[in-house]
This record gives structure tokens, sequence and C-alpha cells, in this order.
């Protein structure tokens, strides 16, 4: 099936079989989304109970929490 999209890196609509680097338009597009996870631009959010700290501020106690 042949369905058209939007990349999310540039926003350019491209067909879907006219790509090797789904599901973006180009392998570019794929590097420049590549390079703002590595940067930590963009990240995937945090949704844990009330109270939980992100494992990136629990200074090493796996048991942390918000409260504490």
């Amino acid at each position: 099936m042949n369905s058209k999209l939007n990349c999310p890196s540039c926003g350019t609509r491209f067909f879907s079989d006219e790509t090797d680097a789904m599901p973006f338009c180009c392998q570019r597009c794929r590097l420049i989304d590549l390079g703002r996870w590595l940067d930590e631009e963009i990240g995937m959010p945090f949704e844990g109970e009330p109270g939980d700290v992100p494992v990136e501020h629990r200074n090493g106690d796996p048991e942390a929490r918000a409260d504490d």
C-alpha cells in the first residue's frame, strides 16, 4: 500500500514507498532526529506514579522518592 506521510523531522509530504528511512523522508532527516535524541533535545516523557523521581535524579538510590 502506498500512503502519503509527513516526515517527523522536516514536515515534507512523501509516499511511504519512496524512502528506505521510514518514518522519515530521507536518511538525512533520520540522522537529524538521531542527533536530537543524542543531544537530549527530545526524549520520552516521564510518566511515573505521583512522587516518583526520574532515574536521572535518583543519585544512585533505586528506592529514592521525591518526598525523601
